[in-house]
């Protein structure tokens, strides 16, 4: 049975990632090759979302996902403040409350992670994680579902990731690729001799998430490498994966990205990168910005994956819904 509350890669057990997989193909390929929608939320379910920080592909997935597949969506704004709907400096057991007792699932996305564990805590119906700033479980489950319909298998498989180590994307994709057995290089720059990455807080993943992802792949037989050479890291990968180096909602970094942008341009993904991994493909969570962690000419190469990884969202976050929303869950 899958977990009532989807709060990062931790929660999300190797056989829910299967049966999370199994369930979103069989709706997509109904909607794709059958032009059928099944209905699976006829009793007027309903999904609440939950907004503190701006969204278009985890809003536009979720909504559109939840009501294609007959169910009802109410949004709801943290932001602004003078223009909020819910603001978490009330008691989110309050507001745990009053969600539960009106709605059937809830989709949060949050700048802090405690926010997300708290409400999870407090609500008898599911949850999902739509990203904080420390974990983004279904980017990572629709990054995986990608690359099985791509490559055809997960098992061995080397994912190069390039670039920042801390937050949420990274740390989620450790446990990730743990659970299904892929090869996993992350490869940064050597936060030592960078005073200005150290004060911006840059750094490596979370010790939890890295000791869940080795404990995983003591299980699935994957491996967990930390380099700061970014050459090695992609020499014959199988996935190359990047992600912003810079959080534009953050004032300080938003204001050195030219300086972060020169300490993290050796870990690029370019065209000459890409000659390092001629059979790559290449991806991103978006929102990209060229001529920083990836050129312009990489985004229309035909290696690269971003455009089904974005669709997939769709496809992927209903497979989990309904898992979600089974009896008993």
């Amino acid at each position: 049975m899958a977990t009532k509350t989807l709060e990062s890669m931790h929660s999300v057990s190797i056989d829910d990632i299967w049966k999370y997989f199994s369930t979103a193909t069989i709706i997509k390929d109904f909607m794709l090759k059958d032009g059928y929608k099944p209905t699976f939320f006829q009793n007027n379910q309903v999904l609440a979302t939950v907004w503190e920080r701006p969204s278009l592909r985890t809003r536009v997935s979720f909504e559109t996902g939840f009501q294609a597949l007959g169910g009802g969506v109410i949004t709801l704004k943290a932001y602004p403040p003078n223009a909020a709907d819910i603001i978490f400096k009330e008691d989110v057991r309050d507001q745990a409350n009053v969600l539960e007792s009106m709605c059937d699932l809830v989709m949060a996305r949050t700048y802090s992670h405690e926010t997300i564990a708290k409400l999870g805590a407090a609500m008898d119906i599911p949850l999902i994680n739509g990203m904080s700033d420390m974990a983004h479980p279904v980017q990572q489950l629709t990054d995986l579902f990608t690359i099985l319909e791509h490559k055809g298998k997960l098992e061995g498989l080397k994912v190069a990731y390039m670039g920042e180590g801390t937050g949420n994307t990274c740390q989620d994709w450790l446990i990730a690729a743990a659970s299904v057995g892929m090869n996993f290089v992350l490869a940064t720059p050597d936060y030592s001799k960078h005073q200005l990455l150290q004060d911006l807080n840059f750094g490596m993943p979370d010790q939890r998430w890295v000791d869940e992802a080795q404990k995983r792949a003591k299980q699935t037989g994957a491996t967990i490498t930390f380099t700061n050479d970014p050459i090695a890291a992609a020499k014959d990968a199988d996935v190359i994966y990047t992600d912003s180096w810079i959080a534009y909602d953050v004032p300080a970094e938003k204001e050195k990205a030219n300086e972060i942008r020169e300490i993290f341009l050796p870990y690029q993904v370019n065209l000459d990168l890409l000659k390092l991994a001629p059979n790559a493909m290449v991806m991103h969570c978006q929102p990209m910005y060229r001529g920083f962690e990836i050129t312009e000419e990489v985004t229309s190469h035909p290696q690269c994956a971003v455009s089904p990884e974005a669709e997939n969202r769709y496809h992927l976050q209903k497979g989990v819904m309904v898992e979600l929303l089974k009896p008993g869950v």
